[in-house]
């Protein structure tokens, strides 16, 4: 798994005041050939966080398990869920160490959570460690033609039907100038009540559509 491989898949990411939006492409391709468009990257971490992961299957795989096994032991053991930083910092580490040890996990990241206190929070990880909140976050070739969109669009005042209305504008994009074919894009949405799985965003959504 190389880093230039990591460009190919898509992570968008919103944060509001009262709720986070994932989004992550559901493509699974080996060298030129895709292998699937229906792949799981968006885990539920506890009842309040997700993670978007992308990168080489054996690598998400292994370290998505890791964290939600850990998690739920960590709940187990004493009562209560970690908090979305807390979770963040966890993931931090784990990446770190195993760029320490030689056999780095190539993965890049975001983490969506909701707090009583604080509202929406998102973090944006990659495969160096580093980790940052911010109110938007991108990973892959996808991302970077939605930058411009989410600059001018995104309000931490958005509701969540305007929140989904600038994530299909952001797929949208995505499929009218990305030479690599992204067609299906799975969003989650985390408020108060919890985790929502929200209609997967797909060329079929704007079949109907002349103008966007």
């Amino acid at each position: 798994m190389t880093e230039s491989s990591l460009h190919i898949q898509c992570l968008i990411g919103i944060q509001c005041q009262d709720f986070t939006m994932l989004a992550a492409d559901q493509t699974s391709t080996l060298s030129i050939i895709v292998m699937k468009n229906d792949v799981n990257k968006l885990h539920d971490l506890t009842s309040k966080q997700v993670l978007g992961i992308i990168g080489d299957s054996g690598d998400t795989m292994q370290l998505t398990q890791f964290i939600c096994k850990n998690l739920m032991l960590y709940q187990m053991k004493n009562g209560y869920q970690l908090s979305t930083e807390a979770v963040v910092h966890f993931i931090r580490k784990n990446v770190m160490e195993s760029l320490k040890s030689g056999t780095p996990c190539i993965v890049n990241m975001l983490v969506g959570g909701y707090d009583q206190l604080e509202g929406g929070q998102l973090y944006t990880l990659d495969f160096l460690a580093s980790a940052l909140r911010v109110p938007y976050g991108v990973h892959g070739f996808g991302g970077i033609i939605c930058l411009g969109l989410l600059d001018r669009y995104h309000k931490s005042t958005m509701t969540e039907t305007e929140g989904y209305d600038l994530i299909k504008t952001c797929v949208h994009q995505i499929h009218e100038r990305l030479f690599i074919n992204l067609p299906n894009f799975q969003v989650k949405l985390v408020n108060k009540d919890g985790i929502q799985t929200l209609p997967a965003i797909t060329p079929a959504t704007f079949a109907a559509q002349i103008n966007f």
